[in-house]
């Protein structure tokens, strides 16, 4: 602060001028003294002589006329440098000095130095006659005049041999103005800078408990490095007293732990109700109260697909219902989706989960990652977040992390946000950097399919269950009952392990063998793997979609539809043809005609594009 106030003083350049200005208006009541008739000085002397020459006449002063004189060289020397002040005020509030703000200041104090030099000088004339005061200010221009010719001349007499001299003797050297303050100036600026980022620095090393070593911790070899570094920051040697300031890191996440800590709500839930009903009241609730019709093998389909993948796909055309299947479910259980709207600038993890902001010295926490964080707080609430058109980006760049962590075991759904420093106090479900994503959480994707949009890859699809938005659904009369209920992460699963639990919905060896027909033409045919992931999902699969009331045929229907043929879309190889035409046939052959009619959709779209 002490050199920014600096910055205010006059500068060498400022002060030179003001004494320039400073002899210039001696020189005036110089000149003023020589060339009254009855002044002190000698009539006829040099400077009296130079008046006739500019055509004024001779004039004899008196006291009024001096008093003029005088009042004018005060402000004529207290103007200008009130307005170089000015100036230096501008800079120092790092402000345009032509912006209106300074121009108005700047011209009111010219404007005012003016005004009151002739109200004085004017005031002093009194008794006021008009051949007084014509004559004192006839006084006053000569003597402004002759003093500046004489100043002029003396400044070309004086200067012009100083400046030859001066520049002869230092001809080898590079020309400076003032010396070296252009150099003394830059590392002065050089200095300020420096020193403002050290004390970033340390006051990043306080923020998280630490401080900054010094020279004699590093002369004798004291280990400094006790932390992580945190956005490239270095953490330092700790204090004796912990400093912990999470609030200021992660503010969002530590709000939260204060809300969660403080929840009086006890909550009721509504978990005796079968797949079945679920299935159907759902689809009658979407029907009834937002007039969106939904083919019930869709709705199976959905509610099937959260007990055999984390990760959800809802595929389609724009306007088919993609977002309001996903945004309704969660009404429907008296929960509320979290949307994340995904930008086609995401390129990385930090574009959901952030980032640690050197500047500001905290985490710039987004809300996906706050909802994350507030959903291990409700271990019974479910948790859906959607991801509004997924892959208007490439979701392989932003949603990696999540993409491995499914793969793994719940217990193990751990994703590192940030190192912390040594002993850092971080926010109650962040363990040394390390959020746990909560197992009640599903990820709902929508895609369009458009020339705005990146293509999914097989990575993606492989992990996830796809459902396509193809056709437009009818609407129907609702029957039955279409009321909210209140279901918990708890209630789900139990449906989803009691629907796994009966024999009788599972797959049995002759459905394995009939469906190992197809899988493996596929395979020899079309070198389509049918890895064990994805027949893992089928097994999960097929026994909730029974359960919900369809038929095995259409679950394995619908995963073979999504997860195998569509697969085939864009290729346009000469056995393309002839194989899906095989493939069609083999499907009526061992399941019937009726049966697997998404498969065989696909399968006659494919066609008609080859």
């Amino acid at each position: 602060m002490k050199n920014k106030l600096l910055k205010t003083h006059f500068t060498r350049k400022n002060l030179i001028s003001l004494a320039l200005l400073f002899l210039y208006l001696v020189l005036v009541l110089i000149c003023a003294i020589a060339c009254d008739r009855n002044g002190i000085m000698v009539k006829d002397n040099p400077i009296q002589a130079m008046v006739p020459a500019f055509g004024f006449p001779y004039v004899n002063g008196g006291t009024a006329s001096y008093v003029l004189i005088i009042v004018f060289v005060i402000y004529s020397f207290f103007t200008p440098a009130a307005v170089l002040y000015e100036f230096r005020l501008a800079k120092f509030f790092e402000e345009k000095i032509f912006s209106r703000k300074w121009q108005i200041i700047i011209w009111s104090t010219i404007g005012g130095g003016i005004g009151l030099c002739l109200l004085i000088g004017c005031l002093a004339q009194y008794p006021y006659d008009l051949e007084t005061m014509g004559n004192a200010f006839a006084f006053l221009g000569q003597s402004y005049v002759v003093a500046f010719v004489i100043y002029v001349f003396l400044f070309a007499l004086i200067g012009a041999p100083l400046m030859i001299y001066i520049n002869m003797k230092n001809i080898d050297k590079p020309f400076r103005f003032f010396s070296n303050e252009a150099d003394i100036a830059m590392e002065e600026k050089l200095q300020e800078e420096e020193e403002e980022k050290a004390e970033d620095q340390d006051n990043l090393a306080h923020s998280f408990g630490e401080e900054t070593p010094d020279e004699n911790a590093l002369a004798s070899g004291i280990s400094a490095g006790i932390g992580a570094r945190v956005g490239g920051v270095g953490s330092g040697q700790l204090e004796e007293e912990k400093i912990s300031d999470k609030e200021k890191v992660f503010p969002g996440l530590c709000t939260i732990d204060y809300i969660m800590e403080n929840r009086e709500a006890v909550d009721e839930f509504d978990d005796n109700l079968a797949l079945k009903d679920l299935c159907e009241n759902f689809r009658n609730y979407l029907a009834k109260e937002e007039k969106i019709y939904f083919d019930i093998d869709t709705i199976r389909a959905f509610v099937s697909g959260l007990a055999a993948s984390r990760l959800i796909i809802l595929e389609g055309l724009s306007g088919t219902g993609k977002s309001s299947l996903a945004r309704y479910f969660s009404e429907y259980i008296s929960e509320k989706s979290f949307f994340e709207p995904v930008q086609a600038t995401w390129r990385d993890r930090t574009s959901i989960l952030g980032y640690f902001n050197d500047f500001s010295r905290s985490y710039n926490e987004t809300e996906f990652l706050k909802k994350l964080y507030e959903a291990t707080f409700l271990p019974r609430h479910i948790n859906i977040m959607v991801l509004d058109e997924l892959n208007i980006s490439r979701v392989e760049y932003y949603f990696a992390d999540f993409l491995s962590i499914m793969e793994y075991p719940e217990d193990e759904w751990k994703l590192k946000i940030m190192q912390l420093p040594y002993d850092f106090e971080a926010p109650m479900h962040l363990e040394n950097g390390i959020l746990n994503i909560s197992n009640t959480t599903w990820f709902i994707g929508t895609a369009n399919k458009d020339d705005s949009t990146y293509t999914i890859t097989d990575k993606v699809y492989d992990r996830a269950i796809t459902i396509a938005f193809d056709d437009r659904n009818e609407p129907f009369e609702v029957e039955g009952d279409c009321n909210k209920i209140h279901l918990s992460f708890d209630g789900l699963q139990n449906m989803f392990k009691n629907a796994k639990a009966k024999e009788a919905n599972r797959l049995s060896k002759d459905d394995y063998d009939k469906f190992r027909k197809l899988t493996s033409f596929t395979y020899d045919t079309f070198d389509l793997t049918f890895g064990n992931r994805i027949m893992h999902q089928i097994e999960e699969l097929v026994p909730v979609y029974v359960e919900c009331g369809g038929k095995k045929e259409d679950a394995l229907d619908f995963m073979f539809s999504r997860k195998v043929v569509a697969k085939l879309e864009g290729r346009f190889e000469d056995y393309i043809k002839q194989g899906l035409s095989e493939l069609d046939r083999i499907i009526i052959d061992t399941y019937g005609k009726d049966s697997f009619k998404n498969t065989r959709h696909v399968i006659s779209k494919l066609l008609r594009k080859l």
